[in-house]
């Protein structure tokens, strides 16, 4: 690229982007005033790669995978071999460092940012090597805990501890109360369901709870026909089923026939006395 700048004093000399005074000749043969006719060589510009970070936006505290930075580098001279320098605002590298991609431990600060910044070695100085990205780390929920369980062989709801649970779930109304019942090594297929509906029926219809605040569901099966009640606080993750005994282990209890009442001979009258 030739750029024409007319008639100066003296000519100027662009190297890698900066002007330089080049003293004219002196004596006879030297031109009076030269028009300036420089070539802007771009080389530099042309040999700097472009730079970029990526990364999620947001992550969560303690992430068990770790939070992925990723530099990208993109045009630049192909003949370097570029390296990499990592600095973290937040959490700390816990592999990586030195290389195009890191991972950083976000153990203990939710609620905050981590702006990961590299910066890329091996080109000239002139050239923008540095690039960040930053990721939003959520807080950390308290967890969902079991607050109490209890065994029903007759499927029947214990009051006593489904009043505590909906006592505790009124004293929080950002908590979400969860029923999980289990059938026993020798309950019927259904009986799993109709524990967790009598839970339920409870708390609903005698004290009165949100049904939406007591969501209920089958666990599979345990040895003893078995309710769990959990409280997850706002946010928090729902409770996993553990059953301990598999399907196939299980075997119902032959049905009970329904009894019926066997009807009592009529009495039979008292005799009557003679008339005398």
């Amino acid at each position: 690229m030739k750029l024409n700048y007319g008639r100066l004093a003296a000519p100027l000399l662009l190297v890698a982007g900066a002007l330089t005074l080049i003293s004219p000749g002196t004596g006879a043969n030297a031109p009076a005033a030269p028009a300036v006719e420089l070539a802007a060589s771009a080389s530099v510009i042309q040999q700097c790669p472009t730079v970029t970070v990526s990364c999620p936006d947001t992550a969560a505290d303690g992430l068990e995978s770790g939070l992925t930075f990723t530099a990208n580098v993109s045009g630049g001279d192909p003949n370097v071999t570029p390296t990499f320098n990592w600095t973290v605002s937040a959490g700390t590298i816990s592999s990586g460092q030195g290389t195009s991609s890191i991972q950083v431990d976000t153990t203990g600060i939710g609620g905050q940012t981590v702006t990961a910044t590299v910066d890329v070695g091996g080109f000239q100085r002139q050239c923008s090597t540095s690039s960040s990205c930053t990721t939003s780390v959520a807080k950390k929920s308290a967890p969902t805990v079991k607050f109490a369980e209890y065994v029903t062989r007759d499927l029947s709801a214990n009051k006593s501890q489904l009043d505590r649970f909906v006592n505790a779930l009124q004293q929080d109304p950002t908590a979400q109360g969860y029923v999980i019942s289990y059938g026993g090594r020798t309950s019927q297929p259904e009986d799993a369901q109709k524990a967790a509906d009598n839970a339920t029926d409870y708390t609903m219809n005698t004290r009165k709870m949100d049904g939406a605040r007591t969501l209920s569901g089958v666990g599979g099966y345990r040895e003893q026909p078995t309710v769990e009640l959990w409280i997850a606080p706002a946010g928090g993750t729902p409770p996993l089923a553990t059953p301990t005994v598999a399907p196939k282990d299980v075997k119902p209890a032959p049905a009970k026939p329904a009894t019926k009442e066997t009807a009592k001979p009529a009495a039979k009258p008292a005799p009557k006395g003679k008339k005398s």
